[in-house]
């Protein structure tokens, strides 16, 4: 069979993936590429185009500029900025900028602020320009009032942790602002398992009695388990509002006759002051303004107050009617007062116990027995407050709050309970 040279040029250019052929064999049969390879002329590579370069549809122009248009440098720059990776990089910077500057700006700054302002506030430069601080000079004596007491050292825990049911097991249950709430503080106790045959002893850090419902059945509860207790504002007032009406003579007299003559604010105070017996009123009138519980592993010298303390004062020194009713200080002359409109004491206390370790840590043997933490009720609207020298034990239950109380235990350990209360000034 003769074979033209035209028809064997135009069969190398053929393409080499067509799979029919028009040759047959003497049989008759049709092969295929597969059966019978056939050879080509040219290399696979010469039959690639590279259409992806000059053809619009293989590329988005917007996206990927050509090299003609650009410089290479801002091509590689576009590039970069159009990658998704790099907008979600760009996205979490952002991100995190704004949260760093939304903290500094909310919380590290004022923090910062704040503790330049009480560190300036216990600058001796400080006291000498405002002419010394408060609590330098001698105090008056009262005489109808308890200043200070000390709890019996045998009710203390010791430093040593001990396994329950152990005979020398201690534990003190100290309990914010009852103010009458009975039933709250039965479950309170229940919750906490109180039982004075097993070593437990019971504190109130004052206001136990006025605006709630049961003031004298609290007063009496505590009575019964010989608990100790400290002076609060509204005992203070009560007290004093019975020994006016006592040396008046208008103790025993008809509430009636009080209704129609007096403020409803007063008349209810007046109504309790009646309602309490000589006993009651005694054991009140015993609670201290200040009660030294003696040293507590981790806690130095404890001591329990119903307002607050100004630091830096010693013990002695402190003002009765202050450390019943205080609720801020003023950072120069360290004026305590029962407005809410400044520093809180709390803060004042804390800065100027941390900075007195920081100062006798390394020349004082064992010298956390030289600090002082106070435990103390009076401020609701904080609510439970626990700092480092500081515990606020005030939740607020008479209205609608919770009743709290910290538990301490030998070998220093410390917790909270809480039990939820009605709102009792509703209506």
């Amino acid at each position: 069979m003769m074979v033209s040279r035209n028809s064997v040029e135009e069969n190398a250019h053929m393409n080499p993936y067509d799979l029919e052929s028009s040759d047959e064999s003497d049989d008759g049969i049709h092969p295929t590429v597969s059966s019978y390879p056939r050879s080509t002329t040219h290399p696979l590579i010469d039959y690639v185009k590279n259409e992806w370069q000059t053809n619009p549809k293989y590329r988005d122009a917007s996206k990927s500029p050509s090299p003609d248009r650009f410089p290479t440098g801002f091509q590689m720059l576009a590039s970069i900025v159009t990658a998704p990776r790099f907008r979600r990089y760009i996205i979490v910077y952002l991100v995190l900028l704004v949260t760093c500057w939304l903290t500094w700006k909310s919380i590290l700054a004022p923090q910062m602020a704040e503790n330049a302002l009480l560190s300036k506030s216990l600058d001796t430069k400080t006291k000498e320009r405002v002419g010394g601080w408060y609590g330098t000079n001698a105090l008056p004596k009262f005489t109808d009032i308890v200043h200070m007491r000390t709890l019996d050292p045998s009710l203390l825990p010791g430093d040593e942790r001990l396994k329950a049911g152990d005979r020398n097991r201690r534990r003190l249950i100290i309990v914010g602002d009852v103010h009458g709430c009975k039933d709250e503080l039965d479950q309170l106790m229940e919750k906490v398992a109180f039982s004075p045959a097993n070593g437990d002893h019971l504190i109130f850090t004052g206001d136990m009695i006025n605006k709630g419902p049961q003031s004298l059945a609290v007063v009496d509860f505590a009575r019964q388990h010989y608990a100790s207790c400290v002076r609060g504002n509204h005992e203070d007032r009560i007290l004093l509002l019975r020994q006016q009406m006592k040396d008046s003579n208008t103790l025993t007299r008809p509430d009636e006759l009080d209704k129609d003559t007096i403020s409803s604010g007063n008349y209810v105070e007046r109504k309790l002051a009646k309602k309490l017996n000589d006993d009651e009123a005694d054991w009140l009138e015993a609670c201290p303004v200040i009660l030294k519980l003696g040293q507590i592993k981790d806690m130095g010298q404890a001591v329990v107050v119903h307002g607050g303390l100004v630091p830096g004062v010693d013990l002695e020194k402190q003002d009765p009617s202050s450390v019943m009713n205080m609720r801020t200080i003023d950072l120069d002359t360290h004026v305590p007062s029962p407005s809410r409109g400044g520093m809180p004491w709390t803060k004042v206390f804390n800065k100027y116990s941390s900075m007195l370790y920081s100062e006798i840590k390394r020349t004082v043997p064992n010298a956390k027995s030289r600090m002082t933490t106070v435990i103390y009720g009076h401020d609701a609207a904080s609510g439970l407050t626990i700092k480092k020298y500081t515990k606020g034990l005030d939740s607020g239950c008479v209205k609608g709050g919770k009743l709290t109380a910290m538990v301490i235990e030998d070998g220093g350990k410390q917790h909270t309970v809480s039990v939820k209360c009605p709102n009792y000034l509703e209506g």
